[in-house]
């Protein structure tokens, strides 16, 4: 068996740009930046909130924000950013604008794979089991059958093509978030 080099890819949560969804649900112009912000210190010398160095709160919808997150990886030695992507069946999406942009423009000159975030909104993500607060499905996972999982591969084949896709022994890397939710995986 020939020793290879793990290959350090970082995950890419596209949520840090506003959305209708995080409007309606969390208040008009909520990002993951809100959360960031809202940070308590849980012991002491506990630093919270910490606030974002060297691009501080950036927005994903700025190009330029994407060419300086592919920089600052690279220069940590970080192979690539696999984008976590929302697809919920029957061709409902979220949060698609920052990674279609990279595929559409060609930049940042990064490699790139995907994970599917294959899992259901809702309002508990941000809320404390504890609070009694009660839970509001904003979009559910479905899986509608084999015609959403042909729309999805296609919804995605240009980026399969593109020469930044990462590859492992020549075959496309694809990260499922929850497998086994998968009825006849």
């Amino acid at each position: 068996m020939a020793n290879k080099k793990a290959r350090v890819i970082a995950y890419y949560l596209p949520q840090f740009h506003p959305t209708p969804e995080n409007d309606k649900f969390w208040g008009k112009g909520f990002t993951e930046w809100t959360n960031v912000g809202r940070a308590q210190p849980l012991f002491r010398g506990h630093y919270q909130p910490r606030v974002p160095a060297d691009l501080g709160y950036y927005d994903l919808r700025m190009p330029e924000i994407r060419e300086q997150q592919a920089e600052l990886a690279r220069e940590a030695g970080i192979e690539g950013f696999c984008y976590w992507h929302y697809w919920f069946g029957g061709g409902k999406e979220l949060l698609e604008r920052p990674f279609n942009e990279v595929v559409e423009s060609g930049k940042p000159d990064f490699p790139f794979c995907l994970g599917w975030a294959n899992h259901t909104w809702s309002t508990r993500t941000w809320t404390s089991s504890k609070t009694g607060y009660k839970e509001t499905i904003i979009v559910e996972m479905t899986y509608p059958g084999d015609e959403d999982h042909i729309s999805h591969f296609y919804k995605y084949l240009n980026a399969f093509k593109d020469k930044r896709y990462i590859k492992v022994d020549g075959k496309l890397l694809f990260v499922v978030f929850a497998p086994r939710d998968f009825v006849d995986f």
